[in-house]
């Protein structure tokens, strides 16, 4: 039996232990309730539509909700994580003072919220016990408080990915226990001399350094002889514009293991002082102006694991060594895409069996690899070999020792058959082989693969399959099939696609499946189904699109009208639906559209006016092509507000009225940027550069008399500048203002009415290639600036009532009697009808003197008043004189003489009293009249 005794001995022990700990947790509770009550004072600074700091709640215990972390023995708070990685879930608002009421705390990270682009607060500066802080990519902005050199524990700041400016960075010598170090993206153009100056204060301790992006120039050309770098891992300074690097970065830092100089200016061979970097894992110096072959000291880095020389000029062939036992036998990665390499790729390949990624892409490398050359291979994930002169010639039953994870052989040679050896690939998520010269059914078990497969281009074979449906595979982010033979009807799409190419192919029917997606899930944004067989109604399901940003239907058979649902695509850059059967007129919610770069409705059915808010609702347009339609009324004049205006195609339709005198910008300067329109291609650069960079997307555009593609991103595309009103109804003469389009390549007024004298100025426009006048009612001489147009290849002048003689000039001589004909009174060279001995025509136009003197003195008195290509009345002119005249002469005189201005004022004085007593008198006449009126009590 247990003593009794004893029994309640340890009773009234344990009950005065619980006191104490309920005591001691009483006052935990009490100090931690306090910093609970900052932490929801910090919270009520912040907008969450997205409810993350829904735990965050009175009476909780704070060591609880998420993101906080409390120290487990004191209670106290010492961590507050609220780092953000997806949009959605951005806290917004401002960095509120209530975290001065944490004073424990030591961890700080606000990383990819969004605080309004306001400044970092003052007070942060004050949280002394602060270790780690990490403000990266949460939109702050501004000047760099200098408090934060009061931040002697900081061991971790990174303020990446802001829109930071300092004056210079002598905060940072205050920050002696610092390790990490980003100021990624920190304009510090303003310290450029004084920035390394003040970074070596801390560099003895640093271990990473990132000045990605910072607006550097240059590095001293020698380090000051103090400077310890023995601490440093990692550096990077890349993005910025260093076009040499000094030796000293390679003979100081005896520890680094992973530097970063890509996007530079680096120019020149590889630097043979990089093998002093003996302990160097990762090394990227892509995307400068390397040249030379690839150098063979490579292999005395023993630890590279990690070696990026892509996006330079590097020539020659990979060299022996690179990647043998008895040297770089540590790599795993190499990236050289995008040189000038060459030679054998199956005399080198053998040697790089041990790496994990092998990048080689557009160079000019040949060779047969066939499985025997990739045996070895057994840790191969990434293999891109696209663009090189490369047959894969693979045994039919291969089966291959890796497991891709992406597969590059685009414009390799693999066909005819469709690779078999893919069949064993189970884990690859990224597979290109366009234009790879396969010409075969695609085999059930591919489309079986690819539940894993984010993107997919199989482009630019001769590729055949049917019925296939994408609904399922909800990983696909990007599709390829153009330029094939599928012939089908169109399948169903994977409904979380970014990028859906389908076009020239055989697809037939509806594209109601489009629907689907859109409604499934808003994330499309390219979407190209031109050159198909489609047919029948765009269905009007456009309104969960917000995020499309290029939407191509053209050549087609789609019939009826433009659905006005279109207004929905308020992301969309790029409307292109020529060559269809679409009729009816330009739907008014277009006008939503204010982001539209190219728009493209030519060859189609539309009728009616065209609609005038194009020219205000789509202020950065740059390509509007209308042709071959049945538009009528007068040309708007709201179309001179395009800035950004390169292409201007109105022909073929029944327009009539005069031609607008505008001066497009884009069309009369060498250079002609549109703020907004630059904005708004850098908010989806990605997305359009993916789009724009192959070239299978032309615009179908007249050119020089004929039908000609151009592609919206090719160099040509910039160059084409080009105003084509042919074949309307246009009437009146040919503006002035045209000659003030010097930049203009192509002009076509061909076809219409026009009357008058050709414009005097229109040698300035120096850059036309091609100008077509033809078939319209002009008169008098051919001005004889007309020989000023070097650059002229193509000139038509016929069917008109021109006289006099043909200009005289070497770029004239080179046109033919063809560029001319039709015109009855015009002589010399090249006609056959010469002119007379004085050099003149037999042939006076008694009108043509008069027009000229009046189109010369409008041109130089009366256009430079003109807006909108609307004249200024004279009526309101001689109003504006005449009030002017009168005010000043009236007013001047009172200024100027003094018995004058008296006299006026004495008058007022007067006016003013004798107006107040015959109101006064006035008024009381009146009341006493009412008063004598009144009947008595």
């Amino acid at each position: 039996m247990v003593n009794t005794g004893f029994l309640q001995f340890i009773a009234i022990l344990c009950l005065l232990m619980q006191g104490i700990v309920q005591c001691n947790g009483g006052l935990n509770s009490q100090f931690i309730a306090s910093e609970a009550e900052a932490l929801l004072e910090f919270k009520e600074g912040l907008k969450d539509p997205s409810n993350v700091l829904s735990s965050w709640k009175h009476g909780n215990d704070c060591c609880h909700w998420k993101g906080v972390g409390c120290n487990t023995t004191t209670g106290h708070v010492i961590s507050l994580d609220l780092y953000c990685s997806n949009s959605l879930d951005k806290l917004q608002g401002h960095v509120s003072s209530a975290l001065l009421q944490l004073p424990y705390l030591s961890y700080l990270n606000l990383t990819g919220n969004d605080f309004m682009q306001s400044r970092v607060p003052d007070f942060l500066g004050n949280m002394q016990n602060l270790k780690h802080l990490d403000l990266s990519h949460a939109n702050f902005k501004g000047n760099l408080s200098d408090n934060l050199v009061n931040l002697s524990l900081l061991e971790s700041l990174d303020l990446s990915g802001n829109a930071f400016y300092v004056n210079n960075l002598k905060w940072l010598q205050g920050l002696s226990s610092m390790k990490i170090l980003d100021l990624s993206g920190v304009d510090l153009s303003s310290c450029e001399n004084d920035w390394f100056h003040d970074i070596r204060a801390i560099l003895h301790s640093l271990e990473t350094l990132r000045l990605s992006g910072c607006q550097l120039h240059k590095l001293p050309t020698s380090p000051p002889p103090e400077v310890n770098f023995d601490s440093l891992v990692t550096l990077d300074l890349s993005i910025n514009y260093f076009n040499s690097t000094p030796d000293w970065l390679f003979e100081k830092c005896h520890h680094l293991q992973n530097l970063n100089l890509s996007l530079n200016n680096l120019q020149g061979l590889i630097p043979y002082s990089i093998v002093r970097l003996t302990t160097l894992e990762i090394l990227d110096l892509s995307k400068n102006s390397l040249i030379g072959s690839i150098p063979n000291f490579f292999d005395w880095l023993v630890n590279l694991v990690a070696l990026d020389l892509s996006y330079n000029m590097l020539s020659g062939s990979i060299p022996s060594t690179l990647g043998q036992d008895h040297g770089l036998n540590n790599l795993k990665e190499l990236h050289l895409s995008i040189n000038q390499l060459n030679g054998s790729l199956e005399r080198s390949i053998h040697q790089l069996s041990s790496l994990v990624v092998l990048n080689l892409a557009v160079n000019n490398m040949e060779g047969i690899i066939s499985d025997v050359h990739l045996a070895n291979f057994s840790n191969l994930k990434v293999l891109d070999l696209s663009f090189n002169d490369v047959t894969l010639n693979m045994s039919k039953n291969w089966i291959p020792p890796f497991q891709l994870e992406n597969i590059g052989l685009a414009k390799c040679h693999l066909g005819p058959q469709f690779p078999k050896w893919i069949q064993t690939q189970k884990n690859f998520s990224h597979i290109d082989i366009s234009n790879a010269g396969v010409f075969d059914i695609v085999p059930n078990w591919f489309w079986d693969l690819l539940p894993s497969v984010e993107h997919m281009n199989l482009s630019y074979n001769g590729l055949r399959s049917c019925g296939h449906d994408f609904s399922q595979k909800f990983k696909l982010k990007t599709l390829d099939l153009s330029n094939n033979n599928f012939s089908c009807a169109l399948p169903r799409l994977p409904p979380n696609s970014r990028h859906l190419d389908l076009s020239n192919n055989l697809f037939y029917g509806t594209i109601s499946h489009v629907c689907e997606i859109l409604c499934f899930n808003n994330s499309l944004e390219t979407l190209d189904l031109s050159f198909n067989n489609l047919s029948g109604v765009i269905p009007n399901c456009w309104t969960n699109g917000t995020n499309m940003i290029i939407l191509n239907l053209a050549k087609n058979n789609f019939t009826e009208s433009i659905p006005d649902s279109f207004g929905n695509l308020i992301n969309l850059h790029m409307l292109i639906m020529y060559n269809n059967n679409l009729s009816g007129g330009i739907p008014e919610t277009l006008k939503n559209c204010q982001v539209m770069t190219l728009l493209d409705l030519q060859s189609n059915r539309l009728r009616g006016p065209i609609p005038y808010w194009i020219g205000t609702d789509m202020q950065i347009l740059e390509a509007l092509i209308l042709g071959r339609n049945s538009f009528d009324e007068n040309i708007p004049t709201n179309l001179c507000l395009l800035k950004s205006l390169h292409i201007l195609d109105l022909s073929d339709n029944q327009l009539t009225g005069p031609i607008p005198r505008c001066v497009f910008p884009a069309m009369a300067t060498e250079e002609s940027v549109n703020e907004k329109s630059y904005m708004e291609f850098l908010t989806i650069e990605e997305s359009l550069s993916i789009y724009l960079s192959r070239s299978k997307h032309p615009l179908l555009i007249s050119w020089k008399g004929a039908d000609r593609s151009f592609h919206r991103g090719g160099r040509m595309f910039g160059y084409i500048k080009i105003i084509d009103l042919s074949s309307n109804f246009l009437k009146e003469g040919i503006p002035a203002e045209i000659g003030k389009l010097v930049e203009l390549v192509g002009l076509n007024l061909s076809s219409n009415q026009l009357v008058g004298s050709i414009p005097s100025n229109i040698g300035e426009m120096e850059s036309l290639e091609w100008l077509d006048l033809s078939s319209n009612q002009l008169s008098c001489a051919i001005p004889t600036s007309m020989v000023n147009l070097c650059s002229l290849g193509v000139l038509n002048l016929s069917y008109n009532t021109l006289s006099g003689n043909i200009p005289i000039g070497i770029q004239m001589e080179t046109f033919d009697e063809s560029s001319f004909q039709g015109n009855p009174h015009l002589c010399g060279s090249p006609l056959t009808k010469a002119c007379l001995e004085d050099g003149n025509s037999w042939f006076k136009d008694k009108h043509c003197s008069d027009i000229e003197g009046s189109i010369e003195h409008e041109s130089d008195d009366n256009h430079e008043d003109k807006v909108l290509g609307m004249e200024i009345n004279p009526l309101y002119i001689s109003m504006a004189m005449g009030f002017s005249t009168g005010f000043w002469v009236f007013w001047g005189s009172l200024i100027l003489i003094a018995s004058w201005r008296h006299a006026y004022f004495r008058f007022l004085s007067n006016l003013n009293d004798k107006i107040y007593v015959t109101v006064v008198v006035t008024l009381n006449k009146l009341q006493r009249k009412l008063h004598t009126q009144q009947p008595p009590m």
